[in-house]
């Protein structure tokens, strides 16, 4: 009997042991996930990763030339239009697509928060390709035809590209692993006052 005692004593022993430790592994995940997330919030290049990660996660189509569209259109978010609007494509009002923007100004959409702009590229794609599909290649000549007015545009984008290669290869996983971690309401408010105007041109 007394064995018997025992033995149950210790299992219970060794569970509460394997419970306690289970917890500080989950206490030191939990910890790692709040440096990690306060790193990214402070680095640097976070406007840039903030950016790229919001057209990543919205499923854009080449979201390489997208982001590299959004840095040229808003001078690289120092331009009036995504100061006064947060609109960082330059994008006008559509009559005949469905569209995140809340108004117009200066001729162009408005929205609430950068995000929202891009969730409208999301749509203007959707409409764009609602037909047909677009290769790599017919979108840039797209872009070339029909989007920008200046000849040297696409240039330009495939400029940029190649000069973001770091962003553009960073490791998208953590991100969601991060945004998973926190409060979205929280992180949604901090996204949205994480690009702010350096100045205007």
């Amino acid at each position: 009997m007394k064995k018997l005692i025992y033995a149950s004593i210790a299992l219970i022993v060794i569970n509460l042991f394997i419970l306690t430790e289970n917890v500080k592994i989950q206490k030191n995940e939990i910890n790692d996930i709040k440096i990690n997330e306060q790193k990214l919030f402070n680095e640097d290049n976070s406007k840039l990763l903030f950016l790229y990660f919001e057209i990543l996660d919205n499923n854009i189509k080449y979201p390489d030339i997208v982001f590299a569209q959004a840095l040229l259109e808003s001078g690289y978010m120092t331009s009036y239009i995504f100061a006064e609007n947060k609109n960082l494509f330059g994008m006008r009002y559509p009559e005949r697509r469905k569209t995140t923007a809340i108004g117009e100004n200066r001729g162009f959409s408005m929205y609430d928060c950068w995000t929202d702009s891009v969730k409208d590229y999301k749509l203007f794609q959707e409409f764009l390709f609602r037909n047909k599909e677009k290769s790599r290649e017919e979108y840039f000549n797209f872009l070339s035809r029909i989007y920008a007015e200046d000849s040297n545009y696409v240039p330009f984008v495939k400029k940029i590209i190649n000069e973001n290669e770091f962003i553009i290869n960073k490791n998208y996983d953590l991100y969601k692993k991060y945004k998973k971690s926190i409060n979205i309401s929280d992180y949604n408010e901090k996204l949205c006052e994480i690009i702010k105007l350096k100045r205007i041109v």
